[in-house]
């Protein structure tokens, strides 16, 4: 699959996600460990638009309407990765200088994976996008060094998922999501 139409089709993900999204859940606990549903919108909304540029995580003129800052910021990000030259710049992250055809898969994953936080920490279905989730499975386990696994590091360590779990579920488990995670009671 073409990188930015993958990334794209995240982004539609978790737009889908977030529609189910209520009130009454922007509080509630995800699998990202120590992140709440609104941590998880801030952070994909902040690295969506700091593609563009923009400031990134905890921007407080968008703190009261992280769901409706997400649409913009999508397609903020998708343009970005979608202008000519996009895919062959280079962005300057947390973990260093990182081309563009690496970045657009990163922003994918993340996107990916943090729908799949709030669908469970809402309640909402998981099993996201299998063809998609099936796509970026390489690109992960290729990608997800030792370096980038542990506490205060972006990843956790992989989760143990059994081979026949939705695709979604492994991407998450080699995320660091425990696969069988659901909400507290």
């Amino acid at each position: 699959m073409e990188p930015t139409v993958a990334h794209r089709r995240a982004q539609q993900v978790f737009a889908s996600v977030l529609a189910g999204v209520r009130a009454e859940h922007l509080d509630a606990s995800t699998p990202c460990e120590g992140w709440t549903v609104r941590d998880v919108l801030d952070h994909v909304v902040g690295g969506n638009d700091r593609m563009a540029g923009l400031p990134g995580e905890g921007d407080p003129a968008r703190a009261g309407d992280l769901a409706g800052a997400f649409p913009a910021s999508a397609e903020r990000a998708s343009a970005v990765f979608e202008a000519p030259g996009g895919l062959e710049r280079t962005f300057e992250l947390r973990i260093g200088p990182v081309p563009g055809s690496v970045c657009v898969r990163m922003r994918t994953t993340d996107v990916l994976v943090h729908a799949w936080d709030v669908a469970r920490a809402t309640g909402q279905p998981s099993d996201l996008d299998p063809e998609l989730a099936g796509e970026v499975l390489p690109f992960v386990q290729g990608f997800l060094r030792p370096e980038l696994r542990g506490a205060g590091r972006p990843f956790g360590l992989e989760q143990p998922c059994p081979p026949d779990a939705a695709a979604a579920d492994r991407l998450a488990a080699l995320a660091g999501r425990h696969p069988g995670w659901s909400p507290p009671r």
